[in-house]
């Protein structure tokens, strides 16, 4: 348990859906993703691979990064500053230079433009022909470094790199740093980009939907569901002490409540688990006497089934199954931290379409995926990772 009770702020997203918490709601009050062609002119691609990404391509960021600071960062970086100053902007905090100014990200993949780039001038030149410019910013942790340079924050700085639960790890322990007392504001949140090489490299591990009579399509919990639709983008949320927070006058967008942490080890290094029993355990136990107020789910199901599979099977065994059910990766993609960001348009109240590519539910999972306006009181975050990695998160309405 926090020692404090930590709010959210201020919110900054971006991804395929445009810039900003209002693009991203019109994206989900459509039900439709918002996905191009990846660029297949390298090579890396076979042919029947997945041919669509939910990318950022053009996006223009000059409203809150300067084209002169943009130029030495990776595109992960970019986003992860951008979607900072835009939280932020939104708490209605100018500075934040301090000791006690945390930043914790995660990401998945890290900085794959920046590391293919470097990687192809030492296997093609030579060690000597490595860039100091590239290697400065292809390393996990560059992007949480960059918005510390940015902003002047000094405090903790943190990345986490545990895959589809990184973003709720993230917010935990952005909640942990400031709940404790060990910073007064927390830029926490997640940030990936998608390059055309870890494209390929995910479609050949299967994790892609391909093109199919039906179309390609990411499908959670539908009975056509194939694999997801690769994202990219940045979610970062402004964390504080709710006393401060309401001393400054400040608008609360949510409380964060408790998180729990488990393990599957059935699940291999690039896989999904089946220990569906032991996964509800942990959560049931570690929210005893919070789910049952649970109304809403936002789940971390991405189309792949094993992953859906897996998730259903953990919501139904809680209980969860019963509230209203969202799977905005479907519109998203993966990676991104989208679900944190609709999270908390649920708690504003918005209006949510069924996504328009999962009109046939699975009738092996059970899961039916809300659709309408609706408001929050308590939603539950879902994050199964491959590899085996589980996490959850509680969010309150002020």
């Amino acid at each position: 348990m926090n020692a404090r009770a930590v709010v959210v702020t201020g919110i900054g997203c971006l991804g395929p859906y445009g810039a900003g918490l209002p693009a991203l709601a019109t994206a989900l009050a459509s039900g439709t993703p918002t996905a191009r062609e990846v660029d297949r002119s390298a090579g890396y691609h076979r042919r029947h691979s997945a041919q669509l990404v939910a990318g950022c391509a053009g996006m223009d960021l000059s409203a809150w990064l300067s084209p002169q600071a943009a130029r030495r960062m990776s595109d992960l970086s970019q986003f992860a500053v951008a979607a900072s100053r835009m939280a932020l902007q939104d708490a209605d905090l100018a500075d934040v230079r301090s000791d006690r100014t945390a930043v914790v990200l995660a990401t998945a993949l890290g900085p794959g433009g920046f590391t293919e780039q470097l990687a192809r001038q030492i296997l093609e030149k030579g060690g000597k022909a490595a860039s100091p410019f590239l290697f400065t910013d292809c390393v996990a942790n560059a992007a949480a470094g960059q918005v510390a340079i940015d902003l002047g924050a000094r405090g903790a700085n943190l990345t986490l790199c545990q895959r589809e639960a990184g973003p709720l790890l993230a917010l935990a322990q952005g909640a942990e740093e400031v709940g404790r007392g060990r910073a007064d504001i927390c830029l926490a949140g997640a940030v990936d980009e998608m390059k055309p090489l870890v494209h390929a490299l995910l479609d050949r591990f299967r994790a892609l939907a391909r093109p199919t009579p039906h179309g390609e399509a990411a499908r959670p919990f539908d009975r056509r569901a194939a694999g997801a639709l690769a994202g990219e983008g940045a979610t970062v949320l402004v964390l504080e002490a709710e006393t401060a927070a309401r001393a400054r006058g400040a608008t609360i967008l949510a409380r964060v409540g408790p998180s729990v942490r488990a393990f599957d080890p059935t699940a291999g290094r690039a896989g999904f688990g089946r220990d569906a029993a032991g996964l509800a355990e942990a959560l049931g136990s570690g929210l005893r006497g919070t789910l049952a107020e649970v109304d809403t789910v936002v789940s971390g199901a991405s189309g792949v089934r094993t992953l859906d599979r897996l998730e259903a099977a953990v919501l139904r065994a809680t209980g969860s199954d019963r509230a209203f059910v969202m799977a905005p990766k479907a519109i998203t993609g993966e990676f991104g931290g989208g679900t944190l960001a609709t999270a908390i348009l649920a708690l504003r109240g918005a209006d949510f379409a069924v996504p328009v590519a999962c009109t046939q539910p699975d009738p092996a999972l059970g899961i039916t995926l809300g659709g309408g306006t609706h408001r929050a009181g308590r939603v539950l975050l879902t994050g199964l990772a491959a590899g085996g990695v589980a996490a959850w998160t509680v969010l309150d309405q002020p």
